[in-house]
């Protein structure tokens, strides 16, 4: 079990010109670890070169218009240029600075291209380009590993996303370096004012559309900057997992779930909380049983703890706020062990977080690709890995109140173990998850991201 490391806030109380300065640092040093990571990569595949895309705008069918842009996660891994297209990154097995290739043309019909913080750019050689035939005169012919989702570049098909290369990408991103760990903490701290609106927001009345308008404002950012989109559910919707079509008109309001976060530097937070709009009413208090919970779920996290080990003690947690609300009529082993638990509780505890909001590698064995075997009774969870020092994972408890779940458990063989009137009682409030961001650290102590920034906020 890990234990917490005490709040670091040494960056955080920087003021903003210091903090960039810090940052950039901490940048140059991820630039350096990166590329030794990668010529390490470079020198297990046999390539001699690796080049990563930003991606290309894409245009709606049939249309002048594009859609917004967001540079794919192999790119934003190392550089924080998430809306400019037509970027290339180079690494070569012998070179100490990666090439950095930034499309420069003349534009009068739109907002200059994203550029690089003050002192980033000192991690590369940066080459301005206008035509895509000056960024293939500074490849090796016929030995480039090109990453991007198009093959602008004319790399021999084999070399075109090679999935030996993708393996080691994906595996060596599961330690994150300590710029990396930084934006996540950052993204965490920007978020929590976004949350706190938005519960101001769903206590005033205001309809899911106008909760969502509130996150935004509060944390200054458009909706296509975010890393995912927001789920906001009022009432019943907070058993919908991924609700995103948000309602215009108010609803009156009983309970309120609100899954969202930010995006720094390419690099996201996720978070996700519940309230109740009466703190006497018995959903509240269910609300503070789960947040208990989801606490013991944290601390039972660290290095080489599996994360389907801890999805099972989570089953066992979830198995107890129902006992103790009178909800099941037999004890948590029981209800594990009869698989009832999937009824009120569908997904995984949690999964990866960094550039990918469910962040790869977290079902690799080996560098080399090799698969770990999935669980038998919970084939679908996305984190099988164990634990590994300087890792970002979520832990994400729920529990909800979904009818075609309950329907079906009320037609099947163990529905006589259900209080169906209470659960009458809790069906208009949806659904419960709590969700926190946690670093495990290299000392075996846990980071709580999540609730670092929450307290930091309350003191602010």
């Amino acid at each position: 079990m890990g234990k917490f490391q005490p709040i670091d806030t040494k960056l955080s109380t920087l003021d903003p010109q210091a903090y960039n300065h810090e940052l950039a640092l901490l940048y140059q040093r991820h630039i350096g670890e990166k590329t030794a990571r990668f010529q390490t990569i470079l020198n297990a595949t046999d390539y001699p070169e690796l080049v990563i895309g930003s991606g290309e705008t894409k245009m709606q069918f049939q249309d002048d218009m594009a859609y917004s842009f967001k540079a794919n996660p192999y790119f934003r891994e190392w550089v924080p240029l998430a809306t400019r297209a037509g970027c290339y990154l180079q690494i070569t097995r012998d070179r100490e600075k990666p090439r950095l290739f930034l499309l420069t043309v003349e534009d009068i019909w739109h907002t200059a291209p994203e550029s690089l913080p003050a002192g980033f750019e000192q991690a590369f050689e940066v080459i301005e380009y206008s035509s895509i035939e000056e960024v293939k005169k500074f490849l090796i012919d016929e030995a480039t590993a090109f990453i991007n989702e198009t093959n602008e570049l004319g790399v021999v098909a084999e070399h075109w996303n090679p999935q030996a290369v993708l393996h080691q990408i994906d595996y060596q991103r599961r330690g994150k370096t300590l710029y990396e760990q930084e934006s996540v903490r950052e993204a965490n701290r920007r978020a929590v004012p976004a949350h706190r609106a938005a519960q101001q927001a769903f206590m005033a009345g205001a309809s899911e559309v106008q909760i969502a308008a509130a996150y935004l404002a509060a944390c200054d950012c458009r909706e296509s900057e975010m890393p995912y989109g927001i789920i906001a559910g009022v009432n019943e919707h907070a058993a919908v997992l991924h609700h995103h079509n948000l309602f215009k008109q108010p609803q009156p309001p009983r309970s309120f779930l609100i899954d969202a976060g930010v995006e720094v530097n390419g690099y996201a937070s996720d978070i996700t909380r519940t309230y109740a709009y009466d703190p006497g009413c018995d959903f509240a208090a269910m609300i503070a049983l789960m947040d208990i919970k989801q606490q013991e779920l944290v601390s039972a996290g660290g290095i080489d703890e599996s994360p389907v080990d801890l999805h099972v003690l989570s089953q066992h947690k979830i198995a107890e706020v129902l006992v103790e609300f009178g909800l099941l009529k037999l004890s948590p082993e029981e209800a594990v062990a009869k698989e009832i638990l999937g009824s009120f509780y569908p997904h995984g505890l949690g999964h990866h977080l960094g550039c990918n909001v469910h962040d790869k590698g977290s079902q690799l064995a080996n560098a080399q690709g090799d698969i770990i075997p999935p669980h038998k009774k919970y084939p679908k969870l996305r984190a099988a890995s164990p634990m590994v020092a300087n890792q970002i994972h979520t832990v994400e408890p729920g529990l909800y109140f979904i009818p075609a779940f309950l329907d079906r458990l009320k037609a099947g063989e163990h529905a006589g173990v259900i209080n169906w009137s209470l659960i009458d009682e809790f069906l208009p409030y949806g659904g419960i998850r709590i969700e926190d961001n946690i670093i495990v650290h290299q000392d075996g102590s846990l980071e709580n991201l999540t609730r670092q920034a929450f307290a930091q906020s309350e003191v602010n």
